[in-house]
């Protein structure tokens, strides 16, 4: 059998930028989204920044807590045949239930480009509390073939992470966003934590037909406050477009990451992505949001190898 064996390459502060809440890579180049950032920053494959684009006009580093959209999740999805960076809020507020979609090949953006998506209108959001989720804090996003995955994170008075599904082309297509179907399926832990921990961010990798999860310990009783910070994870869900219409999911593989290095010591990991795949290994990137003013960059290596 094949177990996974983690090695960190490398890290990176980023004292300039705070909150660093979704990393996504396309076409060599990292977009990093902040919970309370005026800016989106791209880099490079070293972590240099090569790119801002300015999304608020706050006059601080960081938005306040009770005006931010709370940019929580990322991923890239194809609007008209085209690559667009789609960037959501958690709606754990009515302020926060905004998304923004960003061309990624002749990016511009702003304030204006705010829509309010039908995932957080009222009809979607009562179809949720019906199956169970009756406090909205959406904090991860992807694609899984024609389906727009979001993650529910839980806290610990609603101690229940969730993945909602629905149809992607539902935010191309008016009609369908008024005829939309919704699952939502239970994630559930393979191992027992200290603390609740609560899904930060999707990513899918399609030629492995596998669903990567980061996660975190986080000591807080609702979606809208912080707490202290813990130990964060990464899992994942293999064979994952099979599991889709399972009355509930478990992650295969749980790993805490501060046994793979002690530089994730009390790191909240908020975002992943893969910048390459080969038949043994995923080259990964995560961002921390410690609530201090600062992102963390870690780039990881995730290798099967025999038990």
């Amino acid at each position: 059998m094949l177990k996974p064996e983690i090695r960190l390459i490398k890290s990176h502060v980023l004292k300039d930028f705070p909150s660093g809440s979704s990393i996504n890579y396309y076409d060599g180049k990292f977009y990093l989204v902040g919970d309370d950032a005026n800016n989106l920053i791209i880099l490079d494959n070293t972590y240099k920044q090569i790119d801002s684009i300015r999304l608020f006009n706050y006059p601080e580093k960081r938005i306040p807590k009770a005006d931010k959209a709370d940019f929580e999740s990322a991923t890239i999805i194809s609007i008209n045949n085209k690559p667009h960076l789609f960037i959501i809020g958690s709606a754990s507020t009515e302020k926060r239930k905004k998304a923004l979609l960003l061309p990624v090949q002749s990016y511009q953006a702003g304030f204006a480009n705010l829509f309010h998506p039908f995932f957080y209108q009222d009809a979607f959001l009562k179809q949720l509390e019906t199956k169970g989720i009756s406090e909205i804090n959406i904090e991860g996003a992807t694609i899984i073939g024609d389906a727009l995955v979001l993650s529910n994170r839980g806290n610990n008075a609603k101690p229940v992470n969730y993945l909602i599904i629905t149809p992607a082309d539902a935010l191309q297509a008016p009609a369908k966003q008024n005829d939309f179907t919704v699952s939502v399926i239970p994630l559930t832990l393979p191992v027992k934590t200290k603390a609740f921990t609560g899904v930060s961010e999707l990513c899918y990798v399609a030629s492995k037909d596998r669903l990567l999860v980061t996660l975190s310990e986080e000591a807080t009783d609702n979606a809208y406050d912080d707490g202290v910070i813990s130990d964060s994870y990464i899992g994942w869900i293999n064979n994952v477009s099979k599991k889709m219409n399972s009355s509930t999911l478990m992650l295969d593989e749980m790993i805490n990451l501060s046994t793979v290095d002690k530089s994730f010591r009390q790191q909240k990991i908020e975002g992943l992505c893969v910048e390459s795949v080969t038949d043994a290994a995923l080259n990964i990137h995560l961002v921390s949001d410690n609530d201090n003013g600062e992102s963390k960059l870690f780039n990881i290596k995730v290798t099967s190898v025999e038990r």
